[in-house]
């Protein structure tokens, strides 16, 4: 009865981030109006979808070869012969030329081994049944094939480990059986088992665990009444589990739900009592599992597990009084997104990326959550953005979700990292983490604080920003006016010379301040000066001559270069040395890579693994940056 589908076909599924298309859900308004406090695991399906009658003990199975889940039989007074198929918005009533006769009680399964989906035995309105038929997505094919004896309420699945189908139990014309049959996609055959078996029964509920590579058998109707006990098939034993069990009961609809990993059980009967409740097999025990939402109490519902959304899908059964036509949807919360990335250097803000969640749950994400932290004070951080959802009844699949969002209200100069969650119907998903940024923005203007003419040049000294916004200042820039004039200094300096004025003629000087989110205003013009007579005070200094790159090695995709220096200080000691690195010859002259201190004479760095680098060296002082070193090539 309990149709487990394909673990093999499920472990691509849980790679699917596909979403179940166009939903129409009853009794949800607004995912904003949610204020339940467990998940909405189940959602019920307009019943303006139509679809088969009420009824109950039919055969479903997901069948992945068309991606549709097939139903067929059942009972409502009568013992039914109908075939449909749910895509997923819509039941279809399908007319095979041939067919198997009405059944109830028949067991059905797909089987990824040979792409079809299998139905043996039921009930009839003449006996049980021991024929078995295959479906191709167009009609019934009886296999010519002998095999079990007649028989209904088996449990049958697919089982992933040996690619097989299994069959267990049932009940026959003489009583309640025990016996286990394979099926191979062209016979049946019955192992041989030594060790203890599960007691005989009928109407047990059975699914295939994906992670314990076992299939998984609990309850179902025994001699002496519901049985509440736990067995797992390996392929060529059963086990019984020690485990605390849910209370004894039989019709209960069970299936591995591949977003947690777990073997859910819902409903059953023990006779008196029909349930609504929800349990988790994790492997080992079970768990009662929630669900603020929930199909109402029944038993011999038919189920089965669409690996394409990751979602179970259950329709109709019996509430001890009246057969039940309504469907419903199982699912989870989205996972994590994936390839969480901030970027910043952008003033008190940062905008991050993310990549789709490997699996949406098996309901449709309307949203992303994003949350800051800030890693330099805790207590600045909790700034959020979330991405524009759908707020209507529909929720659909067909509709994008941005998954980009720019956080705001940051500090300037704090380290931040970002959460990103999807959420859905159900709830909100598990968060993945970004890198970490620090918002930054342009440092204020520099002060300059006096020009110094010189012969043919000026010496211009200034005092760093009262704001460097929120990240070092790397470098200033001072140009001269008019003629453009400039020197480009590290950040530890705060002087530098202009060479190339020209005597006699007259000059004001403007300031900029750079760090990694941009380059300052410029600074109040400074005070005219004429550059032709040396400073008053203190000895000519020149800009250094360039030192020489001696060695080259590369190390993995690590290269360092070794470098004597310039023969020519310019007059007095270096302050550093400036490292340029380009992707083309001559292509690194504009900006450095890096300043290293004037007493180190080797530096390494990582390059991009196969692309030819270039480098030079150029020495700096209290004049400015000197003429380029000679030039190296490396291939990373």
């Amino acid at each position: 009865m309990l149709n487990a589908l394909s673990p093999l076909r499920r472990r691509v599924a849980v790679l699917s981030a596909v979403a179940i298309g166009a939903l129409s859900l009853v009794g949800f308004h607004s995912p904003a109006d949610a204020t339940v406090t467990a998940p909405s695991h189940w959602m019920q399906v307009s019943a303006l979808v139509g679809g088969p009658s009420a009824r109950y003990d039919g055969s479903m199975a997901y069948d992945a070869a068309t991606g549709t889940t097939v139903y067929f039989g059942g009972f409502n007074g009568s013992v039914l012969g109908e075939t449909w198929s749910w895509n997923g918005n819509v039941w279809t009533h399908l007319t095979p030329a041939t067919s198997p006769p009405a059944l109830r009680g028949a067991s059905m399964v797909y089987d990824e081994a040979t792409h079809n989906v299998v139905l043996f035995g039921g009930l009839s309105a003449t006996g049980p049944s021991a024929d078995t038929w295959t479906w191709d997505g167009t009609t019934w094919t009886k296999q010519l094939v002998s095999g079990p004896q007649a028989r209904s309420g088996a449990s049958m699945v697919y089982d992933a480990t040996t690619n097989d189908v299994v069959l267990f139990g049932g009940k026959s014309n003489g009583g309640l059986l025990s016996d286990t049959w394979l099926w191979s996609g062209t016979a049946w055959t019955s192992p041989t088992l030594t060790t203890s078996l599960p007691a005989p029964r009928y109407e047990a509920s059975m699914a295939y665990d994906v992670q314990a590579h076992n299939v998984v058998l609990y309850g179902g109707l025994g001699v002496a009444g519901p049985i509440a006990n736990t067995w797992t098939w390996d392929g060529t034993s059963w086990t019984l589990q020690l485990a605390a069990n849910p209370a004894g009961r039989f019709g209960a609809s069970m299936f591995y739900d591949a977003n947690t990993g777990d073997v859910v059980l819902f409903g059953g009967s023990d006779s008196v009592n029909t349930y609504s409740e929800m349990w988790n097999w994790n492997g080992s025990s079970w768990s009662s599992l929630l669900s603020s939402t929930a199909p109402s109490g029944r038993y011999l519902s038919a189920v089965a597990y669409n690996t394409a959304t990751n979602s179970a899908v259950l329709f109709g059964g019996f509430n001890g009084t009246t057969a039940l036509s309504d469907l419903w949807n199982f699912v989870e919360t989205p996972s994590a997104p994936l390839n969480v990335h901030a970027t910043s250097n952008a003033n008190t803000e940062s905008v991050v990326t993310w990549n789709v969640p490997v699996g949406t749950g098996g309901t449709v994400i309307y949203e992303y959550s994003v949350v800051a932290t800030d890693v330099t004070m805790a207590s600045r951080g909790g700034q959020t953005c979330n991405t524009a959802g759908t707020t209507t009844v529909t929720i659909s699949s067909t509709t994008p979700v941005p998954t980009t969002c720019t956080v705001t209200g940051l500090t300037n100069g704090d380290q931040y990292r970002f959460a990103v969650s999807a959420v859905s119907l159900v709830g909100t998903g598990p968060a993945s983490w970004s890198n970490l940024v620090r918002p930054a923005t342009a440092p204020s203007a520099p002060v300059i604080l006096k020009v110094v003419p010189g012969a043919g040049s000026a010496m211009v000294y200034w005092s760093v920003p009262t704001l460097t916004g929120g990240t070092p200042v790397g470098s200033y820039r001072v140009v001269a006016s008019p003629g453009g004039a400039f020197c480009h200094v590290p950040l530890r300096m705060l002087s530098c010379r202009i060479v190339g004025l020209q005597n006699g003629g007259t000059y004001s000087f403007a300031l900029t301040a750079t760090n990694a989110a941009g380059t300052s205003v410029a600074s109040t013009t400074s005070v005219l000066v004429n550059p032709g007579t040396p400073a008053p005070v203190g000895r000519r200094v020149t800009l250094p001559s360039a030192p020489f790159i001696t060695t080259k090695s590369v190390q993995g995709n690590f290269v360092t270069i070794r470098w004597i220096p310039p023969v020519s200080n310019g007059g007095v000691r270096l302050s550093g040395y400036n490292i340029y690195v380009g992707y083309s010859p001559n292509g690194a002259a504009y900006r450095p890579l890096v300043p290293v201190p004037f007493n180190q004479f080797a530096y390494t760095f990582q390059a991009v693994k196969g692309q030819m680098v270039y480098v030079i060296v150029r020495a700096v002082n209290s004049a400015g940056i000197g003429p380029f070193s000679n030039q190296v090539a490396a291939v990373g």
